[in-house]
């Protein structure tokens, strides 16, 4: 049996390559064939290809390097490239030599780097916002066992104000964990049809002390129809609403107002929670909903912000995401300076 061309096995290889992308180009670098994947991701007909310089096709200073590499020292060159349009995606690379040419290998690697970048990202964030207390923590801790403070006052404040942190971590502890079962889609929704009325009126009761220690008034809304009911889980609904109470409280001001209520839109129910505080800027919108997210935190006023916690980002992406495990959405209406209107949807239950 005589040895298979390059072009010969180059088509063997194109019927038995998977998920991978392959490109045999020749001494030139210039392309001999390339699968219809490789026109795609070049954003022209496969076909059109043939000729081409490696540079010219693609765009890829890096692929074309890696293609040079392994032509000149006839061994196989590997590395990463971004490609396609914008270069939005990046592919594993495997340049091998062969006669007369090369095979690139690509594999797209994507997926993988994204998953990367958001572990980077969780890690640093939670690194951020544990670091805080438990520096506050520690400096604490450090003053009272030196002896340096005698007053008993002032240790009461102190001993009052590591609680305080304390409080802080084990709630961020709390999100997290919650979020975490949210996302993975561990959670077991126990839906039920439910009166909305009394899914306000358990909110009201839970953020009414919170609030008034904020000098914030909360007011319900209007009833709507008696006979609606709202399909959902009475526990993760109720956290999603009253997370949307504490922070249109949070960010209300002194003497203002927040307002909740609920009405029928289509075949769902919308729960929303209004307020007349300082809005969200329009560079923020976009992503208000994402997990760590926050909002520059010196617009928040510290007054008594120890009722309320402190903010992890995490309150907003934890409504997203139990709205949409009822098949609902989120959204919001806001206007800086003016205030904000945050709401849930959660499908409406069979009359």
């Amino acid at each position: 049996m005589s040895e298979p061309t390059p072009a010969e096995a180059f088509a063997a290889l194109l019927a038995r390559r998977g998920d991978d992308l392959v490109v045999l180009v020749d001494d030139f670098l210039r392309i001999a064939s390339a699968g219809p994947e490789a026109g795609v991701l070049a954003e022209r007909d496969a076909d059109s290809l043939r000729g081409m310089s490696l540079i010219a096709a693609f765009g890829s200073a890096a692929l074309d390097g890696l293609a040079r590499r392994a032509i000149s020292a006839g061994v196989v060159a590997s590395g990463e490239a971004d490609l396609g349009h914008l270069n939005a995606r990046r592919f594993a690379v495997d340049a091998v030599p062969v006669r007369g040419g090369l095979v690139l290998s690509l594999h797209d690697i994507s997926a993988l780097r994204r998953i990367e970048r958001v572990r980077r990202d969780f890690v640093a964030n939670i690194g951020h916002e544990l670091r805080t207390p438990l520096t506050s923590i520690k400096l604490l801790a450090e003053t009272l066992s030196s002896g340096a403070v005698d007053d008993p006052a002032t240790m009461r404040d102190f001993s009052t104000q590591v609680e305080r942190e304390a409080d802080h971590l084990a709630q961020l502890v709390d999100e997290l964990l919650d979020l975490s079962t949210i996302e993975s889609g561990a959670t077991t929704l126990s839906l039920e049809a439910l009166d909305p009325e009394e899914v306000v009126a358990s909110c009201l009761e839970r953020i009414g002390p919170v609030a008034e220690r904020r000098d914030v008034r909360v007011v319900r809304l209007p009833r709507r129809d008696a006979s609606v009911r709202a399909w959902a889980d009475p526990a993760r609904l109720g956290q999603a609403l009253l997370n949307l109470a504490h922070n249109a409280v949070k960010y209300s001001h002194h003497g203002g107002e927040v307002r909740i209520g609920w009405e029928p839109i289509g075949d769902r129910v919308r729960f929303s929670v209004a307020d007349d505080g300082i809005g969200v800027p329009d560079a923020h919108k976009e992503r208000i909903f994402e997990r760590f997210y926050k909002v520059d935190r010196s617009r928040v006023r510290q007054k008594d912000d120890t009722q309320l916690g402190g903010s992890a980002g995490l309150g907003l992406a934890i409504v997203r995401h139990i709205a949409e495990a009822h098949g609902g959405e989120v959204g919001m209406a806001t206007e800086e300076g003016v205030g904000s209107t945050f709401w849930i949807e959660v499908p409406r239950a069979g009359d």
